[in-house]
């Protein structure tokens, strides 16, 4: 019994060996240099090995046919070959080639900021927001930077000589009306988004992708946080408020929800203002988000806010000193961004999102009522194919729907406009040292009635390991503003040419860049817009013949080496520009922009 036990237990063991295919061989680059832990398996089967230190592997499979190899390894596109599975032994010597597209390859970066944790070579951190004196505030933090400058007490990003309606926001890829608190006459307004809910920043100062427009001058594109590390809650008690926060992590989706009242009033008290307050400002707010990890690639996001304040002032009035105006403002804003992004197909990337914005801002000014309501919608759909092995193609759609309402006592306006937008755009790298995207984006707008075609281009060459040339252009477009449409339909797109070169070196500790630029502006709108308190102002006819240029050079300075333990950075901007818009009707400097920007 125990013979036959024996000898029925090898027959098996012989019946499985040889019913077996053995496949070895061994991994190595284009140098013949081995690959140590790249992975080899067969393709929906659980068989497959690692290369050991040598570049070496092998393995046996059960199955039979015709079936496909794979190995990957980190850095280096993939491999895959169809193999015959026949119970023959299969030697296989693989050269795997270098993935152009991963890190330590050329970036295309002409006119761009980027900050971010998980691209290393960047000029800004997302720590640098909370820790360059701007309190936490992310538009304060870019006026640090070389291209913009902050006028006056006004709100918004001033870039290389354009308004601030020229820069427009993006959460996760969604365009943001209104990023602002509400306005006040000669007092700046901060952002309403916290930094801490953003792991990267893209700031771009001209030349931007054929992704984005509606933009003259500027975009910028913030990234929010995945999922959380872990679960935790805070409270914050302060002179000025309170608030608290709370963050609930599971395996493969989290909840988090914060809230706070905020009142001015007792460090007004401690601190005396230049302006005449006669209510601080007082605010409530509260926002929350939901993440949900719907596959190994998959993400489903979802944030809203909400946000409710009140203040109250004095001004000297400029007709009858020492008489002051009374002014009062109530704002209310409500947000919602929705997004979710996933890969298909294994190299299909598809980015849906959907975002709704409410703005409400009542003032009162002199027993007079000023109101503005916003009510934006906008959606975006965009996908990404890896066409070639060293090509990425891009193309996608968006629609905007802005209903825009002004009122004065007993007069209002409404503006309903429609913007619909569709674009093509490739990654082409070349070689590890020279890459290019070249896009185009088409736009339609329902008050216009017309469409436009923007081509756009951008090259990059990496001289070294940390240094590099980049050049840019393309054509930008954005509709005129809509208080302008309340009075006249007889306008153009907007448009300006972006010319961009640079240098770049962006080592370890040390950064440094500098840009010189041109931009040529056509068809800006002209018109005496009777909003208050602005009625008294020269008549000048509504159209579109407005011009304008901008040039300049951006230096910029970054340097945690020389001095232990001290970083710091200092940035330089020269520029010159003329516009004629609005009411200008002859090309004039605005003077309230400075030639010589050094910080």
């Amino acid at each position: 019994m125990k013979l036959l036990f024996t000898l029925s237990f090898a027959f098996l063991l012989y019946s499985s060996i040889f019913s077996q295919t053995k496949i070895s061989g061994k991994i190595t680059d284009e140098t013949n240099q081995p690959l140590p832990g790249a992975n080899i398996y067969i393709k929906d089967t659980y068989d497959g090995v690692s290369s050991e230190a040598d570049g070496s592997f092998s393995f046996t499979t059960d199955e039979e046919g015709e079936f496909v190899l794979v190995v990957s390894f980190v850095g280096y596109q993939s491999y895959s070959e169809y193999l015959t599975l026949d119970k023959k032994e299969k030697y296989l010597e693989i050269k795997l080639k270098e993935e152009s597209t991963e890190l330590g390859a050329v970036v295309i970066s002409a006119g761009s900021f980027e900050s971010s944790d998980e691209n290393k070579a960047v000029i800004l951190k997302p720590l640098d927001i909370l820790t360059t004196g701007a309190d936490a505030d992310i538009y304060s933090t870019l006026e640090t930077l070389p291209g913009t400058q902050q006028i006056g007490e006004t709100d918004g990003l001033f870039v290389r000589g354009g308004s601030a309606s020229e820069t427009k926001t993006l959460i996760d890829e969604m365009t943001v009306q209104n990023p602002f608190y509400g306005s006040v006459p000669d007092i700046p307004s901060r952002g309403r988004f916290s930094p801490m809910l953003f792991k990267g920043t893209v700031f771009s100062t001209g030349g931007y992708s054929a992704q984005y427009g509606q933009a003259l001058s500027s975009v910028l594109v913030l990234k929010t946080q995945d999922l959380p590390d872990k679960t935790r809650s805070a409270i914050n008690i302060m002179p000025l408020g309170l608030g608290g926060s709370h963050t609930q992590l599971w395996e493969k989706s989290s909840f988090a929800f914060e809230g706070g009242y905020y009142n001015l009033a007792p460090y007004f008290e401690i601190q005396k203002q230049r302006p005449d307050w006669d209510k601080a400002p007082e605010s409530f707010e509260g926002s929350a988000n939901f993440r949900f990890k719907t596959s190994k690639t998959g993400m489903l996001k979802a944030f809203t806010s909400f946000s409710t304040g009140a203040l109250s002032l004095y001004f000297p009035n400029l007709d009858s000193l020492p008489k002051k105006d009374f002014y009062h403002q109530k704002s209310t804003n409500f947000f919602i961004n929705t997004n979710y992004r996933d890969i298909f197909w294994d190299d299909w990337t598809l980015f849906a999102g959907y975002s709704l914005g409410v703005d409400n801002i009542d003032n009162e000014i002199n027993n007079n009522l000023a109101n503005t309501e916003d009510l934006f919608h906008t959606g975006k759909v965009t996908i990404t194919k890896n066409v070639l092995s060293n090509t990425f193609l891009t193309f996608g759609g968006e629609f905007q729907n802005l209903d825009h309402t002004n009122s004065f006592n007993d007069l209002e306006g409404n503006i309903n406009e429609t913007y619909l937008a569709g674009y093509l755009e490739a990654d082409v790298f070349f070689t590890n040292d020279f890459a290019g995207r070249i896009g185009v984006r088409t736009e339609h707008s329902k008050q216009l009635d017309k469409t436009n075609f923007a081509p756009r281009m951008s090259f990059a060459y990496r001289l070294g390991v940390y240094d590099q040339l980049n050049f840019a252009y393309g054509k930008f477009y954005q509709t005129p503003d809509p208080d302008f449409l309340f009075f006249s339909k007889n306008f153009e797109f907007e448009n300006a040419d972006h010319y961009i070169f640079n240098y770049q070196y962006i080592g370890t500790d040390r950064t440094f860049r500098i840009e010189a630029y041109y931009k040529n502006y056509n068809n800006l709108a002209k018109g005496s817009v009777m909003t208050y308190p602005y009625f008294n102002l020269p008549d000048v006819p509504f159209g579109s013949d407005g011009k304008g240029y901008a040039k300049g050079i951006d230096i910029f300075w970054r340097d945690k080496e020389t001095f232990e333990y001290v970083d710091y950075w200092i940035s330089y901007s020269y520029l010159d520009t003329k516009r004629e818009f609005k009411i200008i009707q002859h090309l004039h400097r605005r003077r309230f922009l400075l030639r010589t920007h050094f910080q």
